[in-house]
């Protein structure tokens, strides 16, 4: 018997369709593509690929995510929201395109955070749709088998479409002038449809025998709580920590569909990160992220799990740069990761570099009611020998009002 394997992706939308729970900025979601094409070849390991819902700023500054100066809407950093003193919606767009070792090049389409915020009493109330998990990939073998005698060449195809994403709500506070705090509460959200079919060639059976499909639908569930504090302790230096528990993510199938709910533990993320003031206009962004996936393998039928997965990178954001009378941020950064689930047994690793700008579209004396960012990274995913090549752009809105 021979076998010939090849394996590719598929980027849908699953995750945009919870976009509906932020109805402040319900019309901008209705913009987004029907479909897109190629996540990533890694992701037919484990549980999908591991989809940071990182805004455009955070990208652009070396993936940090956490600790950046001023405030903003995010899961990863609870506390930041504190300073936001108007309610404010944001969302995050983002489109890439990788390429296999050098071959068929493919792209994505993702909304990866969507926010909105209302302050009441000096608290802030949050609730954000943030991406987890893609789980959009297509495996593909065609093989020779022996039927009655005969040789029937054949097509197994085993495609998976959706993904996860965690919906929270969240309170977050400034306790003192230098500190702020924040928690969220939520959970798991989203579908996958997986289904199988296997073809005959029609010239050795003939046209008449249709293929066989099979197919499963899961809904995903679990509770996450997250907390994180924000602390000034000189005025040049700013720092950050956070961390998200989570139950155990379930996919259960749908009503009306059969087979067997899987049950899978979700690490404990720890976060870090801060901001030094270089020089009037210069900024340095560091950030950090622990998280250890082997209660998460030990649960999957493959142990391609990491036991200590880490994510750190930073940059440098100068603001001295105007356009139009306005103030234009720029910003590059770098940054590592360990993608937690590997590749046939090899780790799994991301590096890349990265860019990006910002602009305030509407502006008063005080404060910026309406801000654009933009983000572009360069990056590689590498697993033994497999080599994956990738471009991502990222672009963010935010607006506020009183």
């Amino acid at each position: 018997m021979s076998r010939r394997g090849r394996i590719g992706a598929k980027m849908g939308s699953e995750l945009v369709r919870s976009a509906a729970l932020a109805g402040a900025i319900a019309l901008t979601v209705t913009a987004y593509p029907s479909r897109g094409n190629a996540q990533s070849l890694l992701a037919a390991d484990g549980l999908g690929l591991l989809s940071e819902p990182l805004d455009a700023r955070s990208r652009a500054l070396g993936g940090a995510g956490i600790g950046l100066s001023g405030s903003y809407l995010t899961e990863r950093d609870p506390a930041a929201s504190a300073g936001l003193l108007l309610s404010t919606a944001t969302m995050t767009f983002q489109t890439g395109a990788s390429s296999i070792e050098g071959g068929e090049t493919a792209g994505h389409t993702r909304f990866p955070n969507i926010g909105v915020s209302y302050p009441y009493g000096g608290n802030v109330f949050a609730v954000r749709v943030a991406s987890f998990l893609d789980q959009e990939w297509e495996a593909v073998s065609e093989q020779t088998l022996d039927i009655g005698g005969r040789s029937v060449n054949s097509v197994d195809r085993f495609r998976s479409t959706g993904g996860i994403a965690r919906v929270t709500v969240g309170w977050s506070r400034q306790i003192v002038q230098s500190l702020s705090a924040g928690v969220t509460f939520g959970t798991y959200a989203g579908t996958t449809r997986r289904t199988f079919s296997r073809s005959l060639d029609p010239e050795t059976v003939g046209s008449g025998v249709e293929a066989f499909t099979s197919g499963l639908r899961l809904q995903a569930s679990g509770i996450v709580v997250g907390a994180g504090l924000g602390w000034d302790p000189i005025p040049l230096v700013h720092v950050a920590g956070a961390f998200t528990w989570s139950d155990d993510l379930k996919l259960s199938p749908s009503e009306g569909t059969a087979g067997r709910e899987g049950v899978y533990r979700m690490p404990l993320e720890l976060r870090g990160g801060g901001t030094v003031t270089l020089t009037s206009g210069l900024a340095l962004h560091l950030g950090v992220t622990y998280a250890d996936w082997s209660d998460t393998g030990a649960d999957l039928a493959v142990g391609t799990t990491r036991d200590s997965a880490w994510s750190y990178g930073g940059g440098l954001e100068w603001s001295g740069g105007t356009l139009l009378g306005r103030t234009v941020p720029i910003r590059i950064g770098a940054r590592h990761r360990d993608l937690p689930f590997d590749s046939n047994g090899d780790r799994a690793t991301e590096r890349s570099l990265s860019g990006g700008l910002g602009f305030d579209l509407v502006e008063t004396e005080t404060l910026p009611l309406a801000r654009l960012e933009f983000g572009v990274e360069r990056g590689s995913r590498k697993a033994g020998p497999l080599t994956e090549d990738y471009w991502r752009t990222t672009a963010s809105v935010r607006v506020a009002a009183g």
